[in-house]
């Protein structure tokens, strides 16, 4: 009995798991280094590193949720779906990370059974709810870019779609429940816990799960941004026949700085999740297979994923002039100035708001009565399309409901 302990001992790491569950463990030492926790300067710097992404991303998203709740003239289809995007981002960073923090820094599973069945329920629902809101964003530009008006997404229909991906995520989700089990096996020296998943099903889940998360919001980001500079580019080229297009032009050069930016996010964070789990799925089942640094590959792959639900904001909601306007007019938030100072896009592209009056744009016309309107600040016209009108700003009530004929005003060379 001894010689055969000996010869098996020698070979334990290239045990595979069908030769334990038939093999009586507490008759073995435990076949790895016993360690329990990791050293406390590794906790100490993981831990930093996932509070630094998780308060900087919980505030963005925070910032996003306040000024859509605080501003009702952002309350719009296209808002709707990306402060859906910032609230699932915000649940992702609450509890996500301190799951897997907990998962790496202990040799045991010590989330017990409950854990075990709902942490990854939790963790692919929460994720796949925030590529589902991504995805909804990403269709909404495209349809306002290049669709009918029939195939925009509208104010009515926004809720449904949010609460159906949230449904769509969660469904996908529950194999995590039932295909995982907590597991304890006694060893000679050591009581063993882990979450044991099923092979065959959750091997063949993973790479669903990967096509969900990865490729297809990434296939879908590429044909959208891809399909809005071909829209940009072509209605420039119209336009710059005529003599204009220099605001297609501008509009095309921000769509591009973004594109670059939503793919760049989308590819760094994503991609060596993808590339780590392609490799683990490769390894034989034996205890020991994964070794080296894979756990702090793991962590990396990990970190990034997370990194993403926290520039979300900056790519989705800051990029957008309205947002950043409105954030340094909303009390509470208004003392960061942060809407000035946040995105490239803010010194780049300087774009005017008509200011928050009743006033309305009018031409010139004829047979006006001259009762006590007053007429200011007049300018050309600022697309400057017809150049033989001029432009006046009057109160709305102030203009005459009286049927009058226009008549185009030549401007004065004096």
């Amino acid at each position: 009995m001894e010689e055969e302990f000996d010869e098996d001992t020698n070979l334990q790491g290239n045990w595979s798991w069908d030769y334990l569950d038939s093999l009586d463990t507490s008759q073995y030492p435990f076949p790895n280094v016993l360690w329990h926790v990791k050293p406390a300067r590794e906790i100490a710097i993981k831990t930093s590193m996932m509070l630094l992404v998780g308060v900087f991303g919980i505030f963005l998203n925070f910032i996003i949720l306040l000024i859509l709740f605080r501003n009702k003239w952002l309350w719009s289809s296209s808002n709707y779906l990306i402060g859906n995007l910032a609230f699932i981002d915000i649940l992702t960073l609450l509890f996500c990370p301190w799951f897997m923090l907990v998962r790496d820094f202990y040799q045991n599973f010590v989330l017990k059974n409950f854990g075990c069945r709902f942490e990854g329920f939790l963790q692919a629902s929460l994720l796949l709810g925030s590529v589902c809101a991504v995805m909804l964003v990403s269709y909404d530009r495209l349809a306002a870019a290049t669709l009918a008006v029939d195939a925009r997404i509208t104010k009515k229909a926004a809720p449904k779609l949010i609460v159906g991906s949230w449904l769509l995520a969660a469904t996908v989700s529950l194999p995590w429940t039932f295909k995982r089990d907590y597991i304890e096996r006694q060893w000679l020296d050591h009581l063993e816990t882990y979450c044991s998943e099923d092979v065959v099903i959750i091997g063949v889940y993973w790479h669903i799960i990967l096509t969900l998360l990865v490729w297809v919001p990434l296939g879908l980001m590429v044909v959208t941004y891809a399909v809005i500079l071909w829209r940009l580019e072509w209605s420039s080229r119209e336009l710059s026949l005529r003599g204009g297009g220099q605001s297609v032009k501008r509009a095309k050069g921000k769509a591009m700085r973004i594109t670059a930016c939503v793919l760049s996010a989308a590819v760094i964070c994503r991609i060596p999740y993808t590339a780590l789990i392609y490799m683990r799925n490769n390894l034989p089942i034996a205890i020991n297979a994964v070794e080296g640094n894979y756990a702090n590959m793991w962590f990396a792959a990990n970190y990034l994923m997370y990194m993403n639900c926290a520039i979300n904001p900056l790519i989705y909601g800051f990029t957008n002039y309205r947002f950043r306007k409105a954030m340094d007019r909303t009390p509470g938030v208004s003392c960061f100035k942060f809407g000035n100072w946040c995105c490239i896009y803010s010194s780049r592209t300087k774009q005017i708001l008509p200011d928050n009056k009743n006033t309305e744009k009018i031409f010139v016309i004829e047979d006006t009565p001259k009762s006590n309107k007053k007429l200011s600040k007049v300018f050309k016209n600022i697309m400057n399309h017809n150049k033989s009108c001029l432009e006046f700003t009057v109160k709305m009530d102030e203009i005459t409901t009286k049927p009058t004929k226009v008549t185009p005003l030549k401007p004065d060379n004096s």
